[in-house]
């Protein structure tokens, strides 16, 4: 009998160590590794123009942007490579250009179609009322572009 008394309280014991840490892992990622800035993600066909490059933004935030090169990389920037600044020229929907400096943190391949994708800090930064007008023309233009098909 005393051996089930035993094994209930060391059952309850565990019980309460991994809710403990069960709770305590929650709360890390809900914590600092969610992004500080919003993303908005562009539908390829309406993307702002880059006018000094060869590229189509993916998606923007006010210090990082995401672009995916159209065609052979090399032959319209030269080679990136990882830690490089490039200067990027932005036109936006409305005529609205800005001149961007970009350290490009990331790049990868995607496996069919052979494109490079860039993705990278602003050193300069957008403004956040740039990134509602842009938020603001998608909603009204494309509503539903980032949801997915209903069955």
């Amino acid at each position: 009998m005393a051996k089930h008394i035993w094994s209930e309280r060391r059952q309850s014991e565990r019980r309460s160590d991994a809710t403990a840490l069960g709770d305590e892992r929650r709360g890390k990622s809900r914590g600092p590794k969610r992004r500080n800035f919003f993303r908005l993600a562009y539908p390829s066909t309406v993307s702002p123009k880059l006018l000094n490059a060869n590229f189509h933004v993916a998606d923007i935030s006010e210090y990082g942007i995401a672009f995916v090169c159209r065609d052979n990389c090399e032959k319209c920037t030269g080679p990136i490579t990882l830690k490089s600044i490039v200067n990027l020229r932005i036109q936006f929907h409305d005529g609205e250009t800005i001149d961007i400096r970009v350290e490009v943190l990331r790049c990868e391949r995607t496996l069919y179609s052979q494109k490079k994708t860039y993705a990278g800090f602003v050193r300069n930064g957008i403004s956040a009322q740039r990134i509602a007008k842009e938020q603001a023309y998608l909603l009204s233009h494309f509503a539903d572009f980032c949801r997915a098909p209903t069955e």
